[in-house]
């Protein structure tokens, strides 16, 4: 399935920070920018499928970036932010928003908001939709994850995760791939992101089969593997 694209103008590094790693997370692909200029070189540059937007920005207001592309930009539009009045609830929708959000917002809130405007495309065909090594079984189509006959409850990102390690098994995938293609962003050598990743879905696979192991290998990356023996090593 292709990720939707969605541009987040956002200048508050730490929130934006938060809402990239948790739509990341639900298999979307987010550009973060701090301002309305930055914005439209981006909005004539790439392709996004909807726009997240606060109101009050250093420079020019989310208002008025979003008055001059509107025409231009055809996708839905999110106003999240902090100015709760009526009368610019109202200006938003005016302008051409699809929602106004008020800030703090639930990020499973803001994620429902965006499915109801963009809703998840059609699954695309996949070459080998079935990956299984010894116990473990992934439906690629699906998402449906079975180990030792038993449905696997994963996150998206767990997901995603373990595709791309049983795909590449038993060899190792460096820290900064899975940075580039999980997160959508360099690896800073501090983020520790995919390790609570890998060690959560290392926890999932053990609780049903203790053979299977998730390694991080020094100075290579992580890798997945199965023990024959039993032992999980």
């Amino acid at each position: 399935m292709s990720r939707q694209h969605i541009l987040l103008v956002e200048d508050d590094q730490e929130l934006a920070r938060l809402v990239m790693d948790y739509l990341h997370s639900e298999d979307y692909t987010v550009v973060s920018c701090s301002n309305t200029l930055k914005a439209k070189k981006l909005l004539a540059t790439q392709g996004f499928d909807l726009m997240i937007c606060d109101v009050m920005l250093p420079g020019s207001s989310g208002f008025e970036l979003v008055q001059q592309i509107r025409s231009q930009f055809k996708g839905p539009i999110l106003f999240m932010t902090a100015q709760t009045t009526v009368t610019a609830q109202l200006h938003g929708l005016e302008l051409g928003a699809q929602d106004y959000l008020l800030k703090p917002i639930d990020p499973r809130l803001l994620l429902a908001k965006i499915r109801v405007f963009l809703p998840l495309p059609q699954q695309q065909q996949v070459a080998n939709p079935l990956l299984q090594q010894d116990n473990l079984r992934i439906d690629k189509l699906s998402g449906h994850v079975s180990l030792a006959g038993q449905p696997l409850n994963l996150t998206n990102a767990e997901l995603q995760l373990l595709i791309t390690l049983l795909e590449h098994f038993p060899l190792a995938v460096c820290r900064e791939r899975l940075f580039r293609e999980q997160l959508n962003r360099e690896y800073d050598g501090t983020d520790r992101t995919i390790d609570g990743r890998a060690s959560r879905l290392r926890k999932k696979l053990q609780a049903v089969d203790a053979r299977w192991n998730i390694r991080n290998v020094w100075g290579q990356g992580y890798s997945i593997s199965v023990n024959a023996e039993g032992d999980a090593g």
